[in-house]
């Protein structure tokens, strides 16, 4: 029967769980505060150790010798699990553990070494079991609601999306209960939001994107029919967002967050670059180019969707801000202006908040003649840096 030991102490460097061999143990180190954790296994004899330095063992034996699983759930769950994938070696007088990921904090690991899997170990030796835990670093201040957009108290009451930023990362997973939207009078908009099951995060879990449901915005379709618009015109709106919500550190943010607005007219215009004011800069300087939008636009796709272009057709390196209630754009360059030629690029994908892209509406009306739609996928506007 092998050995068996456990420990959760921790220093600022090493993590270390002693046998009850007292020349053989498994450790969880790391070199700095910052380095990525390590499990090495030390006691061994330098004979052992240049051994096993040249037995060019393939992953299954190194799997065989020193055995790491994430130990959470049951016993059969644990023995079910697939060792954690990392690479081994020989150095500085220990076997060393080396996670192809890092090991995540708060998560138990179990690690099994069995000298008899040594070239020329004792086939009678006991197994030595440690499980090891990288504690969690003491938690920040709870994340709370930097923005939402759109940012404007008045919006047209075709609007299709919200989006909720945060100063940290939020835990994901049955959102929706978190959203609410209130009339005037406090009564509650009865299923607002499209409740998707792939929730749209962004990469870094900072930004959240809550879709009104299509269904009851575009006009004519059935759930609209049945169950009402979401927003209609000169009625007012208060968007909530629980305070009970938690952030990815099992934090509460604490406070409910609330936008008020007016619902306006719908908004059917498709978007067009060419009724955009451009402000250029001076050569010579890093002033940002300033573009005044014709109506508010989307916020996220703004970020990613204008740019700039030089004579050559190369994109010229540096910043998009978006302000002035998504009706102002600015690009800053990296590098001062030259004089010449520029060209404003704009992706026909980009959408204002109500849907509507570059040379197509969100809408199309029977009764109106179809809006001439911009087939190529982008849009330039020239202007001269002087």
């Amino acid at each position: 029967m092998g050995r068996f030991c456990t420990s959760i102490a921790c220093l600022s460097i090493a993590f270390t769980l002693v046998a009850a061999d007292p020349k053989t143990e498994i450790r969880l180190t790391k070199a700095s505060p910052e380095s990525a954790a390590a499990i090495e296994v030390h006691g061994l004899n330098a004979a052992t150790l240049a051994k096993l330095r040249y037995a060019d063992f393939a992953p299954r034996e190194w799997n065989s010798l020193l055995h790491i699983v994430v130990a959470e759930g049951s016993a059969k769950d644990i023995a079910a699990r697939p060792p954690v994938a990392g690479s081994y070696r020989v150095v500085d007088g220990v076997i060393r553990f080396e996670p192809l990921f890092s090991l995540t904090p708060g998560v138990k690991y179990r690690a099994t070494f069995d000298p008899s899997k040594l070239p020329d170990g004792n086939l009678k030796a006991d197994t030595i079991t440690a499980n090891l835990l990288l504690p969690k670093p003491p938690p920040g201040p709870p994340a709370t609601i930097a923005n939402v957009y759109p940012s404007a108290n008045r919006l047209p009451e075709n609007t299709l999306r919200f989006y909720v930023h945060f100063s940290g990362p939020m835990k994901r997973g049955d959102i929706y209960r978190h959203f609410k939207l209130l009339r005037e009078d406090g009564t509650e908009v009865t299923r607002p939001f499209l409740e998707l099951d792939e929730e749209l995060w962004s990469l870094d879990g900072k930004r959240i994107t809550i879709l009104f449901h299509p269904g009851r915005v575009k006009r004519g379709l059935v759930p609209r029919e049945e169950e009402g618009p979401i927003l209609e015109a000169a009625k007012r709106y208060t968007f909530v967002v629980s305070g009970e919500w938690e952030d990815a550190s099992g934090q509460p943010l604490g406070t409910e967050f609330r936008k008020s607005f007016i619902a306006g007219p719908p908004d059917d215009d498709v978007v067009d670059p060419m009724h955009w004011k451009l402000m250029p800069p001076k050569a010579g300087s890093t002033a940002p180019l300033i573009i005044r939008l014709a109506k508010p636009l989307d916020h996220a796709l703004l970020d990613s969707m204008v740019w700039v272009s030089d004579a050559k057709g190369e994109r010229v390196p540096g910043v998009i801000t978006v302000g002035g209630g998504e009706r102002v754009v600015t690009f800053a360059p990296t590098q001062p202006w030259a004089k010449g030629d520029f060209e404003l690029v704009v992706d026909t994908r980009l959408e204002d908040v109500c849907g509507n892209r570059v040379g197509r509406p969100f809408e199309v009306d029977v009764f109106e003649p179809i809006q001439r739609r911009i087939e190529t996928k982008t849009v330039e506007r020239r202007f001269i840096v002087k």
